[in-house]
């Protein structure tokens, strides 16, 4: 189903995929900076006009005396006339001027800018994580240029939703709504991503052998009769082209596992709990082991290639 879904965006779009690509992939890190850098940009002009006295009001001119007022209330501030503003505008006059701050202005600039520091060194994190910076393909520039408008988006009304001033409520569950909306956009993304990568050998273990063993890493492993097993999870959804390979470990004259956070091993011991429940539901998991008798004195290494695990010898080139 994905494939044919790629097969038919590259039919779309034909030769001016790349540089439609190109241009979301270096608009989203454009984005990216914007959202990163507006909130530095207004404490700085706020802290400018600050200095100098200036404030923000909002301003009408009277029906009555024709004078152009400054909006403090009902009444016009000349001829103490009704001005006739409906109170939803009131309302909402007085949920935006920056007339009457109850909050110091130094704490909510320390706020902002906290706030921009911490959503800068997040996006480092996930633009790094997801590969940003390295897209294979013009696909894969897609969809990851899509994943970071949709990080961009996130920022942008989280930070709404979370910045310190006044923000009516509605308001705030509004942008809160959208930042969610965001995330599942960018998590689609980053999905669709994944899948559009360009078949390559991906390493998933390095190991060299002597007389009746193998060195994998630190540790040694003892073999029996000179034959190495590798075992892993292999997960896959086959309506939408999902496939993944999760290493678990090495076999020998005993089992040495993969070395993992506590939070990877408790998924794998769910993934291998449930894996018939999963399997009813279309997403198959499987224990799979691949082996090699193996020489000494020798390096090699295990691969995953268009979606099989195989233990191959390194060779000198």
């Amino acid at each position: 189903m994905l494939r044919l879904l790629f097969q038919n965006i590259e039919q779309s779009f034909g030769s001016s995929l790349s540089p439609v690509s190109l241009l979301v992939y270096c608009g989203g890190l454009t984005l990216l900076g914007v959202v990163v850098l507006v909130p530095v940009w207004r404490v700085w002009m706020e802290y400018a006009t600050a200095r100098i006295g200036m404030e923000r009001h909002w301003v009408m001119t009277c029906g009555r005396c024709g004078t152009r007022t400054i909006v403090s209330g009902r009444l016009c501030g000349q001829c103490e006339e009704d001005l006739g503003i409906p109170w939803i505008v009131r309302l909402w006059t007085a949920s935006t001027s920056s007339h009457g701050w109850t909050i110091p202005p130094h704490v909510r600039w320390a706020g902002h800018l906290l706030g921009s520091a911490v959503f800068l060194l997040l996006s480092v994190w996930v633009v790094a994580g997801i590969g940003a910076l390295a897209p294979q393909g013009a696909l894969h520039r897609l969809f990851l240029g899509l994943a970071i408008v949709g990080w961009a988006v996130f920022g942008w009304v989280g930070g709404r939703a979370v910045r310190i001033g006044k923000h009516g409520v509605l308001a705030r569950a509004r942008d809160a709504l959208m930042a969610l909306a965001a995330v599942g956009a960018m998590a689609v993304a980053l999905f669709l991503a994944d899948a559009a990568r360009p078949s390559q050998d991906i390493a998933l273990a390095r190991f060299e052998t002597f007389a009746n063993a193998a060195q994998i890493g630190p540790r040694v492993l003892q073999l029996s009769e000179g034959e190495i097993g590798f075992e892993y999870l292999q997960l896959d959804q086959e309506h939408f082209g999902y496939h993944r390979i999760v290493p678990l470990g090495f076999y020998g004259g005993q089992r040495l596992p993969v070395e993992r956070s506590a939070l990877k091993r408790w998924l794998v011991s769910h993934l291998r709990a449930h894996a018939a429940s999963y399997t009813a539901r279309g997403f198959t998991v499987r224990i799979r082991t691949e082996r090699l008798r193996i020489e000494p004195g020798q390096s090699y290494e295990v691969v995953e290639r268009a979606g099989q695990v195989l233990i191959r010898r390194v060779t000198n080139r």
